[in-house]
């Protein structure tokens, strides 16, 4: 039987593979399962060739494994093969006449999951005739949307009923089907679709969850059908209900249309009351104006009771925007009695008022706005008692916690892992060595993966390399990890056919890597595994201490002296790298530590480091361990101690972190007409007696994916990350890739994480993302912003230069920044108040002509001014008297130059 089937496909005998299935048993059939997925693993294998690639079987085999697959399996096995088998239409019908399996119906009514499928609502129809599918309704709305949409007449239930599981469950895609708007206007006024079931339709799927384009849709379905004001009367529950809607266009529509019946006698002023505040505080500007005019129409037009609508209306300053609020207080002001009530709700926005709306809105508040706290500043400590690291204490301590690291292997996880192998790797016995099984599955699971960030493959290389050693030595305890690791094998196997294909299986030091940066981890690796081999528990250096990447440096002190007292040499990369995370914003314990109980090179190198001394000092036995320590104490300074060491090849950048950048008007490409353009040096990993652990991450700088390893492994000097990310990942303000986007998000978490002044990268970096299109990562350069004020470790006039020489070109919509800061910046307290301005003035310096939304930056420093009880910059002001003669700019230069 299985020799029979091997026949048909090797010899491509399509025509025999149904007469051969015929003959089959159930239980024949399901036997051949196994075979079938044996035979579609290898005609799915990828054949690489110079130009491309295909799979290992020809059309024809693929034809045969399809309908072998369809007879014999179970839903289940078969999967979710939408395609496939149905792309011979006149085949497929034929097997389906010949025996169509007793689970056909529930897999076509799963098809509404399918990305993509080869039949369509008409083969469904006759599915269902025949009798081989129920059809459920969400099936015949998702294909009927999908259906070229011509001769909806041919069946009596299309219009009857599917059409109306259409309205309920459409597929995601129907707003891409062009032929159903006339289509539907036809159906309507010829009244095969009853239209009044149809326009109420179209209002509930506002509140159905559907997405943007699919809500969309039926809002322009609903306002081509142009219903009467008769209709929308009829109509108006449905249309009020749909003002909850997530969708801002259904919300705003549904604005649109309740305008054209505020006049009328039966318009529900008191319901419309109950939804405004939801409307007014909304993040959606077009919302909120078309709720505060339609308000407005109400009070014009209906004698109603107005301090329902006028308590509802308070909720508008939510809002920061300078329109908004005084549209509200305008129609506050009057239509609405000074009631106790009204002052009341006023009372509690009191704060979010601004300055110039404050005196529209004298009978209501209090005349002077309630005083901001001054924020007593504390000195951030990087290596504090709450941001201390758990320390492991056993080796069953150490099995426990491994998953952790392999489930997050670019954190402190991942040291405290290292640090537990070299201290636990050999405190095993018969009984807790039985704890690696599960370590060791998913460690093989995890590098079995084709996506699997390097230090993953290190560790997980690591684990899987020490279990193997305890399988030798415990064969009858582990005897399960020899299976665990043959299947592994066998997937890596397969994929080194692959010429990219990088080893990650095996010893450590066949491990694959693709740049400089993973020679580096590769290189530290092989360290570590050394040392556990040898039961070395001398401790690794670069073992972070305090979260998120920081080493203490009393710890970093004692562990020096356990190599001094040893009379150890500690490998060259772990002393590069801790000093590199070492924390050196209090240094004074550790070097009175140094004094008491280091010698040698040791002590000058760490008296240096720590910046007890000013200058070198000492023999220079370790190159490549002071020019690190000079780097991360002082990046831009240039000791001429150093000069003789060798390292004159590496461009001073690295060193120094500052890189010369410049927005610039590209006018020939239309695609990215402003770029921010960042000059980096190329520099070629060299070969030397004493490497910097600097220039495995420097070298060949198109590597982006261990950005997070360099953020965490130079924590004191960021500047060559952030320049790395601002090359390939800033330098258009409209990138929406989602790789770049994560990476650029990850990078602002990890700078706000790490808590340090920022260097010139660094606010080239803040500066940047705070025009960003991502609305989360414009939140995170908020809240780094917010920080820094609060502990006075920012200079806001040098932020400020970065984003106005972007602005200045309109690097991005200014609207971004404008929104930043009304939502998140203004207004948190004194000292963010004062830093705001200054970061308003230096952002107005740069700037030479109007660009678009300058009124709005120009609104909010008016109101912070305000606060601030000051008077703008005299540059500002000479500009602020060119820019009055601009229409749109001359009321806020006005209000602006009186202060």
């Amino acid at each position: 039987m299985k020799e029979r089937l091997y026949e048909i496909l090797n010899e491509e005998k399509v025509h025999e593979i149904i007469p051969f299935l015929k003959q089959l048993s159930s239980e024949e059939k399901k036997t051949l399962v196994p075979t079938i997925k044996k035979m579609d693993r290898e005609i799915n294998k990828i054949i690489m060739t110079k130009n491309s690639y295909h799979t290992a079987g020809s059309v024809n085999q693929h034809s045969i494994i399809d309908i072998a697959s369809f007879v014999c399996m179970d839903q289940k096995n078969f999967g979710k093969n939408y395609w496939s088998f149905f792309r011979n239409a006149e085949q497929a019908e034929q097997i389906l006449e010949w025996g169509c399996p007793d689970w056909f119906s529930d897999f076509i009514n799963d098809s509404i999951d399918a990305e993509f499928t080869a039949f369509n609502y008409k083969d469904i129809l006759g599915w269902t005739e025949k009798g081989y599918v129920q059809p459920k309704p969400e099936l015949l709305g998702y294909h009927l949307s999908n259906y070229p949409v011509v001769d909806l007449d041919q069946h009596p239930d299309t219009l009857k009923t599917h059409f109306w599981y259409l309205c309920e469950y459409p597929s995601k895609s129907l707003p891409f089907q062009k032929e159903w708007f006339p289509l539907i206007q036809k159906l309507v006024a010829e009244q095969k679709i009853e239209r009044k079931r149809f326009l109420r339709e179209c209002l509930l799927a506002s509140n159905r969850n559907f997405n943007k384009n699919v809500t969309g849709w039926f809002m322009d379905s609903f306002t081509i059908l142009k219903p009467t004001d008769e209709e929308l009367v009829e109509l108006q529950d449905d249309l009020l209900a749909g003002l909850s809607s997530p969708q801002s266009k259904a919300v705003n529509t549904i604005l649109a249309h309740l305008k054209k019946i505020v006049g009328t006698q039966e318009f529900k002023s008191d319901e419309f009351s109950h939804y405004l505040p939801n409307l007014l505080s909304s993040e959606v500007k077009t919302v909120v104006i078309a709720s505060l005019m339609l308000t407005e129409k109400i009070f014009q037009r209906k004698i109603i009771d107005p301090e329902m609508l006028g308590m509802a209306l308070s909720t508008a300053f939510v809002s920061k925007d300078d329109g908004i609020q005084s549209k509200a207080a305008k129609i506050i002001q009057r239509y609405i009695p000074a009631s106790e009530n009204m002052m009341e709700a006023l009372s509690h926005y009191s704060d979010n008022i601004l300055t110039n709306v404050r005196p529209i809105l004298a009978k209501y508040i209090e005349e002077k706005q309630p005083e901001l706290e001054v924020i007593t500043s504390e000195k951030l400590s990087l290596t504090a008692e709450e941001n201390k690291v758990k320390v492991l204490e056993s080796f069953e301590d150490l099995m426990f916690f491994l998953p952790l690291a392999i489930d997050d292997p670019y954190s402190h996880h991942c040291d405290i892992a290292l640090d537990g192998f070299i201290r636990f790797a050999n405190d095993v016995d018969t009984e807790s060595v039985k704890l690696i099984e599960p370590v060791f599955l998913k460690a093989c699971k995890t590098i079995a993966k084709w996506e699997v960030p390097y230090l993953n493959v290190l560790l997980c290389n690591l684990i899987i390399n020490y279990g193997l050693d305890l399988l030798g030595k415990y064969p009858l305890q582990l005897k399960n990890l020899e299976k665990i690791y043959r299947k592994t094998q066998d997937e890596e196997a397969s994929r080194e056919t692959y010429s990219n294909y990088q080893k990650k299986l095996g010893p450590v030091e066949n491990v694959g890597a693709e740049c400089p940066t993973m020679e580096a981890f590769k290189e530290i690796a092989i360290y570590i595994n050394h040392k556990v081999k040898l039961g070395d528990n001398t401790p690794l250096l670069f073992t972070v201490t305090h979260s998120p990447c920081w080493i203490s440096p009393v710890s970093l002190v004692e562990k020096l002296e356990i190599y001094q007292n040893k009379n150890i040499e500690p490998n060259h990369l772990d002393v590069q790298l801790a000093f590199q995370r070492c924390a050196l914003d209090n240094t004074s314990e550790a070097i009175q530590l140094v004094e008491q109980k280091l010698k040698g090179e040791y002590k000058d190198l760490l008296l240096f480091f720590l910046g007890k001394n000013e200058t070198p000092k000492g023999k220079f036995e370790h190159p490549s361990w002071w020019m690190t320590a000079g780097i991360t104490r002082s990046p831009e300074t240039v000791f001429k101690e150093f000069k003789e060491f060798g390292y004159n090849n590496i461009p001073v950048e690295f060193f120094s972190g500052n890189y010369s950048w410049k927005t610039i008007d590209s006018k020939k490409n239309s695609y990215y007409p402003v770029e921010l353009n960042i000059v980096i040096p190329k520099y070629h990993l060299q070969k030397r007696k004493d490497p910097l652990f600097l220039e495995y991450f420097v070298a060949e700088q198109k590597e982006l994916t261990e950005i997070p390893a360099l953020m965490w492994c130079f924590p004191n000097t960021l500047g060559n990350a952030l320049a790395k990310v601002i090359k390939y990942c800033l330098f258009y303000s409209g990138i929406a890739e989602v790789y770049e986007r994560n990476l650029v998000l990850h990078t602002a978490q990890a700078l706000y994480q790490i808590k340090k002044p920022l260097d010139s990268m660094g606010y080239l970096f803040l500066g940047t993302i705070f025009l960003d299109g991502d609305k989360t990562i414009r939140g995170t350069a908020a809240e780094i912003w917010l920080e820094h004020v609060s502990h006075k470790m920012i200079d806001n006039a040098q932020l400020g230069k970065v984003v106005g020489l972007h602005e200045k070109l309109e690097w991005a919509p200014v609207k971004r920044l404008t929104d930043l800061m009304q939502h998140h910046m203004l207004n948190v307290s004194k000292d963010h108040n004062i830093a705001l301005e200054e970061l308003i003035s230096n952002i107005l310096l740069q700037m030479e002509q109007p660009v678009t939304n300058l009124k709005k930056l120009l609104e909010i420093y008016h109101e912070v001014l305000a606060l601030n009880q000051s008077e703008a910059n005299k540059q500002v002001i000479e500009k602020l008297n060119d820019w009055k003669e601009n229409s749109s700019l001359k009321k806020i230069c006005n209000l602006l130059l009186k202060k």
